[in-house]
């Protein structure tokens, strides 16, 4: 009995403790809507043969299902480019940065009279596998990631998309891929 009573204290504490540390709901993310992060514009590549070649892989997958290519757009392809290097940069994952801002902010930021809807697509893939392939060879296993994954497939699919931007970050044998969508 007296065991029991340890364990659910014990698993008490931990659940409070789990729960100290996690933002309120309530309060609001102050998140920065004016700038992007500075090392991560220095370093954000520009179009590239791998994201042309990205781009091309999925308007193949596009036109499969009878859906309009998308156009490059120069505001999209900044924003995915600086948030690719972001990731790789700073060592995260993920739509938010650590400061909280998201895809549309970036867009945002790129452009203040952006007007449109924003979704983005994010993938790391690495190992000497993928860095042996050729940008279309890698462009199409990135896409046919992306293709069976619901979310993902519905951005690339998505007749009301577009327009794209694509950014990769390569540090040796890791890629890191986002693509960003917009449409009316």
């Amino acid at each position: 009995m007296l065991l029991a009573r340890v364990m659910l204290l014990v698993a008490l504490c931990g659940l409070v403790a789990a729960c100290a540390g996690a933002p309120s709901p309530d309060k609001p993310i102050d998140v920065n809507t004016g700038t992007l992060p500075a090392a991560a514009s220095a370093a954000a590549e520009a179009e590239s043969p791998l994201s042309r070649a990205v781009l091309k892989a999925v308007n193949e997958f596009r036109a499969t299902r009878n859906v309009a290519p998308l156009s490059n757009d120069g505001t999209l392809q900044r924003a995915a480019s600086v948030h690719a290097a972001d990731m790789q940069l700073r060592g995260f994952y993920g739509h938010h940065n650590p400061e909280g801002q998201d895809p549309r902010e970036r867009v945002l930021v790129a452009s203040p009279a952006f007007k449109g809807k924003v979704a983005e697509n994010i993938q790391m893939v690495e190992g000497q596998t993928y860095a042996s392939m050729s940008d279309e060879a890698l462009a199409k296993a990135l896409v046919d990631k992306w293709a069976i994954s619901p979310a993902h497939r519905k951005n690339m699919q998505s007749p009301d998309m577009t327009r794209s931007g694509i950014g990769i970050a390569r540090s040796g044998q890791k890629f890191i891929v986002v693509q960003v969508f917009s449409g009316s």
